[in-house]
């Protein structure tokens, strides 16, 4: 009889073990029926093998998940008391709860990012209400619903199957035994085996197709790396020695003497940025093939400079703004914004023409507090912030505040009365999730691309009136308008946003003060948005020397090429090809080939050693 209990008490955390294994897969299975229209037909096998190739990380994942119930029955085998066996049970049902929620909530991010839940995303939580904008009531309450019949489930499950711990091994040796052997292979599964370093995401990547790599990535796991990267201290993209990074990346950004096109009149121009909320290029009749989706737009851009490669290195809009403001390129695993001492230290377009003389406003409809937004735009010396506080009721017409045609409205009644020369900046929201505005379109389908394209056209609609005003004001012939996104978007189109395409943005300088010479032109070398800054004072003939991520690449002789990044992925655009590499096999995912099909190590060694250099210039601010 004893030694049946020694067997069970064993069997208690073996159990324990295939219980979060199972779970693990439970949550594959679901993360594949509601993601398995980014499957492609025909590659559902391969998805089969994820739950294969997911073993690894799962029982890392899981021998971490049976740590404390480990600890509480060794606890037990010498102090016997139920209350340990009560402390067990509450921990595991809140562990069970915890994973649920984070499960299911991986769920919408994905659909959402195209990335795994990290720790990026709980940046966020700190503004409910805005993330309540785009996720709607309905949706929230189905999410919560789910999470809570799997919480009933699996807490019933568990209490059904997994063995009561309360008895203790009679025999001291056989106590000490079991403790250090259950020690010694947890502390194996945690590492992943015997090999010398231990185990990372790369262990379950096995496929060409991305999202199966993310199936197989044990998203607790995946998490729990990602709250580490994020408060490291320590670089985690070294390729290579950091001075030889650092020549590198100078090189990249050389500013040989050469012809630069100039493209304002005078020297001393009103500068408005548009900066327009997920305008990938693909809504573009110029860029893409949607022929419909911004017609006004269209014809603007016959009196425009139009850019036909412009790349957004990050995916999110506070990552936009301190590319498009401060020439600061996004990082794979964080926002700079959401950390304000380091914010702070970062150049800024506002200050540099604040010292010119000019005046600045910043319009937007929604909550300026969102992702340390305010806190940005205060240290850069903006004189004038307008959100939706300034907004009347009727006008709060948006889940994330006011729509677009009263910003833009607001924006043309503050201007008539602003000293010039001015700096003022507009950014839109109606082509934010959850893509509901206040017009008829050609777009009637209820689907996510029709919807995101009914909105696309709506903000079209509002940049034609607000253009319509603009030229009447007196102010107009004396300025300088960039209309520019704030990054991509996988709509409409479902892009992969680990690619290039998914990465395209709208980019257009245009109004009154704009270069005769450049209207209804097309600007076709690569560039990002954080070259911007340097676009803009170089056109004012003011140096640009402290932006060093942005070029001028308006001069002839400066280096073409675009870096964008997320979590997943470096991504390095270049004139002979581009290049995808993978973060967390360190492999090249994808080429594309211009001039090149083969693998140029020379620009994939440009790409690591921007990466690098960017990451330490960011843990050094």
């Amino acid at each position: 009889m004893k030694e049946n209990l020694k067997f069970i008490k064993v069997h208690f955390l073996l159990r324990m073990l295939i219980f979060w294994l199972l779970l693990f897969a439970f949550f594959r299975v679901t993360f594949i029926i509601y993601h398995h229209i980014k499957i492609p037909d025909g590659q559902h096998s391969e998805t089969g093998l994820s739950f294969f190739y997911a073993l690894p990380l799962d029982i890392s994942t899981a021998c971490i998940a049976i740590t404390i119930p480990f600890i509480l029955w060794a606890f037990q085998q010498f102090y016997k008391n139920r209350i340990i066996h009560q402390i067990n049970l509450i921990f595991n049902f809140t562990c069970i709860a915890l994973v649920a929620v984070l499960c299911v909530a991986n769920l919408k991010i994905y659909g959402e990012w195209g990335t795994p839940l990290s720790a990026r995303a709980f940046n966020y939580l700190l503004y409910p209400k805005e993330v309540l904008s785009f996720i709607s009531i309905w949706s929230v309450l189905l999410l919560l619903s789910v999470c809570m019949v799997y919480i009933y489930i699996l807490c019933r499950l568990y209490r059904k199957f997994i063995t009561n711990f309360s008895y203790p091994i009679e025999n001291k040796i056989y106590k000490i035994i079991h403790i250090l052997i259950i020690s010694a292979l947890l502390i194996i599964g945690y590492r992943g085996g015997f090999q010398l370093a231990p185990i990372n995401e790369s262990s379950a990547y096995y496929s060409t197709l991305q999202i199966n790599n993310h199936i197989a990535t044990n998203t607790i796991w995946s998490l729990g790396h990602s709250f580490i990267e994020a408060n490291d201290d320590k670089n985690p993209f070294v390729f290579m020695d950091p001075k030889v990074a650092k020549n590198i990346t100078e090189k990249l950004h050389e500013n040989i003497a050469g012809k630069t096109q100039i493209i304002t009149k005078n020297i001393k121009p009103n500068i408005v940025f548009v900066i327009l909320e997920s305008w990938t290029a693909d809504i573009i009749k110029e860029l893409g093939d949607e022929n419909n989706v911004t017609p006004y737009f269209h014809e603007l851009s016959k009196d425009g400079l139009l850019f036909s490669q412009m790349y957004s290195s990050g995916f999110r809009t506070e990552q936009g703004l301190v590319s498009l403001l401060s020439g600061f390129p996004a990082q794979p695993n964080n926002s700079i914004i959401t950390n304000p001492s380091k914010a702070e230290r970062l150049p800024s377009l506002n200050i540099e023409l604040g010292k010119q003389g000019y005046q600045s406003s910043f319009f937007y409809g929604g909550e300026i507090e969102f992702a340390n937004m305010k806190s940005y735009l205060l240290n850069t010396h903006f004189n004038k912030i307008i959100d939706k506080a300034n907004f009347k009721g009727p006008q709060l017409n948006s889940k994330w505040g006011a729509h677009d045609e009263f910003v833009f409205k607001k924006h043309i009644e503050e201007l008539k009365n602003e000293i010039q020369p001015f700096f003022s900046i507009v950014l839109t929201l109606s082509t934010h999730e959850p893509f509901e505005v206040t017009m008829q379109t050609p777009f009637i389908g209820g689907e996510e691309q029709e919807r995101f394209k009914k909105a696309a056209y709506y903000t079209d609609f509002c940049l034609h009136n607000y253009f319509v005003e603009a030229k009447k004001q007196a102010w107009y012939k004396n300025t300088l308008f960039v209309l520019i996104a704030d990054h991509g978007h996988r709509l409409p189109k479902n892009r992969n946003m680990d690619l290039p395409e998914g990465r395209r943005i709208t980019a257009m300088i245009t109004g009154g003060a704009l270069n005769n010479d450049l209207r209804g032109k097309m600007f076709d070398k690569i560039t990002s948005q954080n070259d911007l800054p340097a676009i803009i004072l170089a056109a004012l003939k003011l140096p640009h020397d402290n932006f060093v991520w942005s070029k001028n690449i308006m001069n002839e002789n400066v280096n073409e090429f675009a870096y964008y990044s997320n979590e997943n992925v470096l991504g390095w655009i270049s004139p002979e090809q581009n290049i995808v590499y993978a973060l967390s096999t360190k492999k090249v995912e994808k080429i594309q080939g211009k001039k090149q099909d083969i693998l140029n190590d020379t620009i994939l060694t440009q790409a690591k050693a921007y990466l690098q250099t960017l990451y330490q210039n960011y843990l050094d601010y």
